[in-house]
């Protein structure tokens, strides 16, 4: 993420890069109930896991719909 710095006539007179600011968030029953999560990290972790629910959500409805054409 880039920093922008600006004198008083919104003129821009420096750039900073910096680290994303992560998010922290509570698990109660976890070993380390408090965990900081980089939200880029976590988007995709969750892209992953929507990707493979997908795809078994695929696979059974292939397997439901084969059972349905043998049973007629």
């Amino acid at each position: 993420m880039r920093e922008l710095n600006f004198n008083q006539n919104g003129q821009v007179v420096g750039a900073v890069d910096s680290l994303m600011i992560t998010n922290k968030s509570y698990h109660e029953m976890a070993d380390t109930p408090v965990v900081e999560l980089d939200p880029v990290n976590q988007l995709h972790a969750n892209l992953e896991m929507l990707s493979d629910l997908q795809a078994r959500h695929s696979f059974l409805m292939r397997e439901v719909r084969y059972l349905m054409k043998v049973q007629d």
